[in-house]
């Protein structure tokens, strides 16, 4: 008796060691199955999201694109969205990577520069621009930057071994006629969420633009061959000219300048700004256009006086009518009507089309040309340069005293 109730227990023993293995080998089975499912179908589930968001995004790229040209077209500010990442679907027993976040910015300012190849201060003038990068973070597609770039919208792959896919041809040039919208203003962000860029435009600046033939350069990343290949630009007309390299770079890649030739009466040249209107366009003592923000230095906005004296230190730009005496330091643009008196311890040059409604004293030399009025007298300790001609009751309508030097600016 006391022997079988041994055995049966040994029967016993074992079955319960065959359940035990049974229940590992299962749950072998089970860990195998999830590493599998997190090393095969969770890169293929997250890729797809990535490629989702792909297409949501170059959507994205493309109304913001559309938004630039057009706030600078129409002169009204634009919204556009851009969504800068994504996000996996929520997992229980599988791991996802981080979320993959985007980067938008704007880059450091390149000029654009107009000019008539006068030689002259106002026969160039220069505009800052910048591009515009979207750089995805995704984990398991390819994460090439996306460029606005010259009115171009383009896949940039050349740093994972590709090249350059237009998404959105250029709009620089259209019927012999050439369009230039400058981008201006710093911008960066970086996330997951939605972002909404703030298009802002500034004053059309073709009343600073040089009159007769001209040769305008416009800052690029695309080289010759992109231009040539990979746009519709007209490369077989007169309004193209070539493309050279600038010696600057992003990224290492290289900064090129795209150069047309056109006439005044067909360009017209926009600025628009990012979240913030840029700086009017102001031409300063330097032949340049643009706020100092963006590098290009010099002057400022008269602002629309409304009366009195106005002391300014240093160079300036007159860009709005003013009534009241102003005074100046330095050199003085004047691009505006300017009601009162003008002292400067520089130059001051009165801009085809404006005038002064009283006297002007300068330190330096007086150019007043073509198509504006100064109704007082004129004092200058350099040259008087009366270029506006005879008749229509324009140039100097009071006296003349060149190399008077007897001056006192911001004195009172």
């Amino acid at each position: 008796m006391n022997a079988q109730s041994g055995s049966t227990s040994v029967i016993d023993d074992n079955r319960a060691v065959s359940s035990v293995i049974g229940v590992v080998i299962l749950f072998g089975f089970l860990i195998l199955a999830l590493s599998l499912y997190q090393v095969e179908v969770v890169p293929q589930q997250n890729a797809e999201t990535e490629f989702q968001h792909s297409g949501e995004v170059r959507n994205d790229l493309v109304e913001l694109r559309a938004g630039i040209l057009q706030a600078g077209s129409i002169d009204q500010p634009q919204y556009q969205t851009v969504q800068l990442g994504t996000a996996y679907s929520t997992r229980t027993f599988t791991i996802n990577p981080p979320s993959p976040a985007g980067t938008i910015r704007t880059t450091d300012p390149y000029p654009i520069t107009i000019s008539n190849n006068s030689g002259t201060p106002e026969g160039t003038i220069t505009i800052p621009t910048r591009f515009i990068e979207y750089q995805p973070g995704y984990n398991e597609l390819d994460r090439s930057s996306t460029w606005y770039d010259a009115s171009v919208l383009y896949l940039d792959a050349r740093d994972n071994g590709g090249g350059i896919a237009v998404i959105e041809d250029q709009a620089l040039v259209d019927n012999g006629e050439v369009q230039i919208t400058a981008l201006q203003n710093e911008f960066r962000r970086s996330g997951t969420s939605q972002v909404t860029l703030e298009l802002r435009p500034a004053e059309n600046v073709s009343g600073d633009i040089p009159e007769g033939d001209l040769t305008v350069t416009v800052p690029t990343r695309l080289s010759e061959d992109d231009w040539e290949a990979k746009t519709d630009l007209p490369t077989d007309s007169d309004v193209y000219v070539g493309v050279t390299d600038t010696g600057n770079d992003i990224n290492n890649r290289n900064i090129y300048n795209l150069t047309l030739n056109t006439t005044t009466n067909n360009l017209t040249v926009d600025t628009v700004g990012v979240q913030e209107a840029p700086e009017a366009p102001t031409q300063n003592d330097a032949a340049r256009i643009g706020g100092g923000t963006d590098g290009t230095g010099g002057g400022g906005n008269g602002g629309g006086g409304t009366g009195g004296t106005q002391c300014i230190d240093g160079n300036y730009n007159v860009n709005s009518n003013e009534n009241g005496d102003l005074a100046y330091t330095g050199s003085v643009n004047i691009n505006a009507k300017v009601t009162g008196d003008v002292v400067a311890g520089g130059n001051v040059n009165v801009n085809s089309g404006f005038g002064v409604d009283g006297n002007i004293q300068a330190g330096g030399s007086v150019s007043v040309n073509s198509g504006t009025r100064v109704t007082g007298d004129v004092s200058a300790g350099g040259n008087i340069n009366d270029n506006t001609g005879p008749g229509g009751g324009n140039g100097i309508q009071g006296n003349s005293n060149a190399n008077i030097p007897d001056y006192a600016p911001c004195d009172s």
